[in-house]
């Protein structure tokens, strides 16, 4: 574990304990827990929250005089949605929130998936994903281009939820950290 995941552990950690999140049930998803965060990589904070408009107000009312601090409510998917930002101990953070178990969300289901494609694939993957990482790609996208996913990344990785792991490991022979190239006009 690298200084920086140590940290983001610990930033997690005492944002979990912290009042504003009481009941909330926060989970971290992301790349922290994966182990293929870049430089600019945040602090994804996954909350299930009932009363999204009170949940607004007490994260305004916690981390508000924060730089960088923003709340806002908004439609993720069709669903009422919180998404804060605002920095923890000199890391991003990122809090997102629906009246739904952080377990049914779209982030923590995508680090499931990807958490069992790196176990079956290996170094090869992490090294793959890091390397679009590192050039700004962000991690659905990555891991999707790497294995080399049709259509929307978000969508492709969740249709591998249900997936054997002999079908996960079929999917590693298109293994790759290019992305496609367009066919010659000519």
């Amino acid at each position: 574990m690298t200084a920086r995941q140590a940290a983001a552990r610990a930033a997690f950690a005492r944002l979990a304990r912290h009042p504003a999140l009481r009941g909330a049930r926060p989970v971290l998803a992301g790349t922290f827990p994966l182990g293929l965060d870049v430089a600019t990589s945040d602090l994804d904070v996954i909350c299930e929250v009932n009363d999204l408009a009170r949940f607004a107000n007490r994260l305004a009312r916690a981390f508000g005089r924060r730089v960088g601090f923003r709340v806002r409510l908004r439609s993720v998917g069709g669903r009422p949605t919180v998404v804060a930002r605002f920095p923890e101990a000199g890391l991003p953070v990122e809090v997102f929130a629906q009246a739904r178990p952080a377990r049914a969300q779209r982030a923590v289901r995508h680090l499931r998936v990807e958490a069992r494609l790196l176990e079956l694939h290996g170094e090869p993957l992490r090294l793959c994903v890091r390397a679009l990482k590192a050039r700004g790609v962000k991690t659905e996208p990555a891991f999707a281009r790497c294995l080399g996913l049709a259509g929307d990344p978000y969508l492709a990785l969740l249709e591998l939820e249900r997936a054997t792991d002999a079908e996960l490991r079929r999917i590693h022979l298109s293994l790759r950290s290019e992305p496609p190239q367009a066919p010659d006009p000519l």
